[in-house]
């Protein structure tokens, strides 16, 4: 007989809030609400690097997620953590 375990996996965190979004000319910031800061090049997502600031301006926040309604863009504090590009 085989001694087979179940392995058990650590309870899934709830991803960070985020309470503030700016840019620069190359970065998007996400400030979280756990105090980190989170700063990615603007060109992982082509959409917002094209838009014009008043665009990028116009965002929500929605706990861990970001929406720019106009652009059809939203992005999670996991997708800057990971690195995910959208374009």
């Amino acid at each position: 007989m085989s001694n087979s375990r179940a392995k058990s996996k650590a309870p899934r965190r709830s991803p960070p809030d985020v309470e503030a979004v700016w840019f620069t000319q190359i970065t998007l910031t996400f400030d979280l609400r756990d105090g980190r800061s989170i700063s990615v090049p603007l060109s992982f997502y082509p959409a917002l690097l094209a838009a014009p600031e008043s665009a990028r301006l116009q965002h929500e926040i929605h706990g861990p997620c970001v929406y720019w309604s106009e652009l059809h863009l939203k992005l999670s504090a996991t997708d800057l953590l990971s690195g995910k590009k959208k374009g």
